[in-house]
Protein backbone atom coordinates (compact mmCIF):
# COMPACT_ATOMS: atom_id res chain seq x y z
CA UNK A 1 0.00 0.00 0.00
CA UNK A 2 1.55 3.20 -1.16
CA UNK A 3 1.10 6.11 1.82
CA UNK A 4 1.08 9.89 0.42
CA UNK A 5 0.90 12.77 2.44
CA UNK A 6 -2.33 14.10 0.97
CA UNK A 7 -4.45 14.24 4.21
CA UNK A 8 -4.41 17.92 6.65
CA UNK A 9 -5.07 17.94 10.13
CA UNK A 10 -4.97 20.29 12.59
CA UNK A 11 -2.61 20.41 15.52
CA UNK A 12 -4.41 21.81 18.96
CA UNK A 13 -2.62 23.16 22.35
CA UNK A 14 -5.20 23.24 24.23
CA UNK A 15 -5.15 25.49 27.00
CA UNK A 16 -7.55 27.28 29.75
CA UNK A 17 -9.00 30.56 29.63
CA UNK A 18 -12.67 32.59 30.55
CA UNK A 19 -15.25 33.94 28.09
CA UNK A 20 -17.02 37.06 28.21
CA UNK A 21 -17.76 37.37 31.75
CA UNK A 22 -15.35 35.40 33.62
CA UNK A 23 -16.35 31.94 33.52
CA UNK A 24 -13.16 29.33 33.30
CA UNK A 25 -13.54 27.55 29.82
CA UNK A 26 -10.99 25.38 27.68
CA UNK A 27 -10.35 26.17 24.03
CA UNK A 28 -7.66 26.15 21.21
CA UNK A 29 -4.87 28.36 21.97
CA UNK A 30 -2.65 27.74 18.83
CA UNK A 31 -3.54 25.63 15.57
CA UNK A 32 -1.14 24.37 12.94
CA UNK A 33 -2.66 22.49 9.73
CA UNK A 34 -0.13 20.69 8.71
CA UNK A 35 0.16 17.38 5.76
CA UNK A 36 0.09 13.76 7.21
CA UNK A 37 -0.14 10.22 5.99
CA UNK A 38 -3.24 8.53 7.27
CA UNK A 39 -1.72 5.12 8.70
CA UNK A 40 -3.88 1.87 9.25
CA UNK A 41 -3.93 1.25 12.75
CA UNK A 42 -2.18 -2.21 13.73
CA UNK A 43 -4.35 -5.13 14.94
CA UNK A 44 -1.82 -5.64 17.74
CA UNK A 45 -1.95 -2.10 19.27
CA UNK A 46 -5.64 -1.50 18.93
CA UNK A 47 -5.99 -4.63 21.14
CA UNK A 48 -3.17 -3.48 23.49
CA UNK A 49 -4.20 -0.29 23.78
CA UNK A 50 -8.33 -1.53 24.38
CA UNK A 51 -6.32 -3.63 27.26
CA UNK A 52 -5.64 -0.98 29.05
CA UNK A 53 -9.19 1.17 27.98
CA UNK A 54 -7.80 3.18 25.38
CA UNK A 55 -9.00 3.14 22.00
CA UNK A 56 -6.83 4.04 18.98
CA UNK A 57 -9.29 5.19 16.18
CA UNK A 58 -6.77 7.03 14.08
CA UNK A 59 -3.20 7.27 13.45
CA UNK A 60 -0.79 9.55 11.51
CA UNK A 61 2.24 9.88 10.44
CA UNK A 62 3.47 13.88 10.29
CA UNK A 63 7.33 15.36 9.99
CA UNK A 64 8.90 15.53 13.75
CA UNK A 65 10.12 19.33 13.34
CA UNK A 66 6.16 20.24 12.90
CA UNK A 67 5.45 18.93 16.25
CA UNK A 68 5.76 20.59 19.29
CA UNK A 69 4.25 18.35 22.11
CA UNK A 70 0.53 19.73 21.14
CA UNK A 71 -2.40 17.29 22.88
CA UNK A 72 -5.40 17.03 20.68
CA UNK A 73 -5.67 16.92 16.79
CA UNK A 74 -8.42 17.84 14.30
CA UNK A 75 -9.10 15.73 10.87
CA UNK A 76 -12.17 15.84 8.71
CA UNK A 77 -14.44 17.49 11.62
CA UNK A 78 -13.81 15.47 14.33
CA UNK A 79 -11.29 16.06 17.27
CA UNK A 80 -9.09 13.85 18.66
CA UNK A 81 -6.75 13.56 21.73
CA UNK A 82 -3.20 12.44 20.84
CA UNK A 83 -2.59 9.01 23.10
CA UNK A 84 0.98 8.21 21.77
CA UNK A 85 3.88 9.53 19.57
CA UNK A 86 6.28 7.20 18.01
CA UNK A 87 9.88 8.58 16.11
CA UNK A 88 9.62 6.45 13.37
CA UNK A 89 12.84 7.95 11.58
CA UNK A 90 14.78 11.35 11.71
CA UNK A 91 12.06 12.66 9.01
CA UNK A 92 8.28 10.78 10.12
CA UNK A 93 6.25 10.72 13.10
CA UNK A 94 3.63 8.54 14.55
CA UNK A 95 0.77 10.08 16.27
CA UNK A 96 -1.65 7.31 17.76
CA UNK A 97 -4.80 9.05 18.33
CA UNK A 98 -8.42 8.40 20.09
CA UNK A 99 -11.39 10.25 19.85
CA UNK A 100 -11.58 12.89 21.87
CA UNK A 101 -15.24 11.84 24.06
CA UNK A 102 -17.85 14.94 24.60
CA UNK A 103 -20.21 16.07 22.12
CA UNK A 104 -21.11 14.87 18.66
CA UNK A 105 -18.01 16.60 17.42
CA UNK A 106 -15.76 15.57 20.16
CA UNK A 107 -15.37 18.78 21.46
Amino acid sequence: MISTWDHTVTLLTIGDGYDDIGNPIEGATSKVTIFAKRKPTNRREFYLAGQNGISIDETFVIHPYEYSKQTHLEFEGLYYTIVRTYQISNEELELQCSVKVGDLNGQ
